[in-house]
């Protein structure tokens, strides 16, 4: 995967997935370019390289639904968390992985874009669909996201939903 923020975020697009720009070092959506946040999200190669040429420093944002993903989101660094004794009952399939800036996992499943998930699953357990998360090379306060793996998404396991 490339460092560079526009090519990856055409190589997200080539996927199918919808992506739209993000304030550098942060979270939230560049307003400037896409007012409605993650639901300006495209794959459009034209618009993306428009965005990304105007800011080429964005991060990238990737609206779950709209790509047909959903993303369980473990704060594995926060001392609270218990997805270890959650996945003692509960088998992962293996799936695409990114690190999240703070250490953190993004588990990335596919699913139908009408799907329906839980908020959560517990403590430092968050189940991300009808919003967005961000791509690497994406740069929070903490640090960079990066791919652990390139898997295709699996199937959302059946304790999800």
């Amino acid at each position: 995967m490339t460092s560079n923020i526009k090519e990856a975020a055409l190589y997200y697009a080539n996927k199918g997935w919808k992506v739209f720009p993000v304030n550098v070092g942060q979270k939230k959506p560049l307003a400037a370019l896409a007012p409605k946040g993650h639901k300006d999200a495209t794959s459009d190669k034209v618009v993306i390289e428009r965005w990304w040429t105007v800011h080429p420093n964005a991060n990238i944002g990737l609206n779950l639904a709209a790509s047909g993903l959903v993303c369980v989101d473990v704060d594995s660094y926060k001392e609270d968390c218990t997805f270890g004794t959650f996945m003692e009952k509960h088998e992962l399939p293996e799936t695409l992985i990114q690190r999240s800036a703070r250490g953190g996992n993004h588990y990335i499943f596919a699913c139908p874009k009408d799907a329906v998930f839980p908020g959560g699953l517990g403590v430092g357990i968050d189940v991300k669909h009808n919003g967005y998360i961000l791509l690497a090379p994406s740069r929070f306060s903490e640090g960079v996201y990066t791919w652990m793996n390139d898997l295709t998404p699996a199937a959302a396991p059946s304790w999800l939903p």
